[in-house]
Parts: structure tokens; C-alpha cells; sequence
């Protein structure tokens, strides 16, 4: 879903229409369940929780842990539990882990 968000976020940046856009995952080999509903509520700006972002904080959190302990790198991991987090302080603890794609929009902001 950060990986969705970051796409969505960058063909935006682009000047590509979202619904192309969505329409273009959704038709191709990337397309699965959790790409068309999360897809859906990108384009519809509704972050309405499914996985709210506090719970999918927690179980990422859980995730890298149990990689650290077994000594397993998991970069991808932690730049998504950093993702999540940012998003939960912009205030959106209870919005859809969708609503990931305000903190990748708050970096561009800053950058």
C-alpha cells in the first residue's frame, strides 16, 4: 500500500490524471485485490479505515522486531514503519493505511 501511495504520488507529480492512473495498475500484471480497493480510495480521497494506521503501525513495529531479533535485514520494512508513524503524527492514527500518501506528501512539501 506505501508502495501504491508513493506511485499515486509520483504520477500525480507527473501531471497524470489518478484515474489513468489507477486504471493502468488495476489492467495490468501489478493489479490484486488490495491494489484496486486502496487504489479506489486514493483517488476518492477516502481514508475511511479498513487497516487504520495506528494498527498498522503496531504490526509493522511487530514485523521489524522480529526481523532485528532474527537478524534479518528488512529496509522496506522500516521505511514503511517510518511512513506510518509520520502519518500518524500529522493526526491520521484513524484514517486508512491509504492515508499514508499524506506523509510522503508532507516530504515533497518539505523538500
Amino acid at each position: 500500500v506505501t508502495g501504491l501511495a508513493e506511485a499515486a504520488h509520483f504520477a500525480q507529480g507527473h501531471g497524470l490524471d489518478l484515474a489513468q492512473f489507477v486504471s493502468a495498475i488495476d489492467a495490468g500484471p501489478l493489479a490484486s485485490d488490495v491494489s484496486r480497493v486502496k487504489g479506489a480510495k486514493l483517488l476518492a480521497n477516502d481514508f475511511a479505515p479498513q487497516a487504520a494506521i495506528t494498527n498498522v503501525l503496531e504490526n509493522v513495529r511487530l514485523i521489524a522486531a522480529a526481523a532485528r531479533e532474527a537478524g534479518i535485514a528488512s529496509p522496506l520494512t522500516d521505511v514503511c514503519h517510518a511512513l506510518y508513524g509520520e502519518t500518524k503524527a500529522l493526526g491520521l492514527g484513524g484514517a486508512d493505511m491509504a492515508a499514508v500518501i499524506r506523509a510522503i506528501e508532507e516530504r515533497t512539501a518539505k523538500s
